[in-house]
């Protein structure tokens, strides 16, 4: 069953400012064989924006501590502009009340970057499309 476009792959939008932590997901969902991830990035929110007007996008995996942007302001701004698209919030902030303003806001899930691996990732990525789909089909 395909959670994704037609051909199967997730349109990922990564929204990080850190070289090494965009290009460690970037590494961590090209090796993943099923699903396929197709990952476009910024390092900016007004780059982000940009590509979701672009559209294609089937879920934001977006860091909070960006240069044009901080903290939870970061995801009103983007759900704002993008309110069908499941968000997944990663920060390197371990703050429990940020983690529960992102979810109370709207965002499909949180992680912490010193806690995400692969198997992780993954599964928050897909479990943030399905319940954003769910959302969207009750309302």
């Amino acid at each position: 069953m395909s959670i994704g476009p037609t051909d199967g792959t997730i349109s990922v939008l990564l929204v990080e400012d850190n070289p090494g932590d965009r290009r460690l997901i970037e590494l961590t969902l090209a090796e993943v064989s099923q699903p396929r991830f197709s990952v476009r990035s910024s390092d900016r929110l007004s780059g982000a924006l940009a590509e979701l007007k672009r559209g294609g996008v089937d879920v934001v995996l977006l860091d909070l501590s960006l240069p044009d942007s901080e903290g939870i302001s970061t995801f009103h701004r983007l759900r704002q502009s993008a309110q069908s698209v499941p968000v997944v919030v990663m920060s390197g902030l371990e703050d429990t009340e940020v983690a529960l303003a992102a979810v109370e806001a709207g965002a499909q899930d949180y992680l912490p970057k010193s806690a995400v691996d692969e198997q992780l990732l993954v599964r928050a990525l897909q479990y943030a499309m399905r319940r954003g789909r769910a959302i969207r089909g009750s309302g």
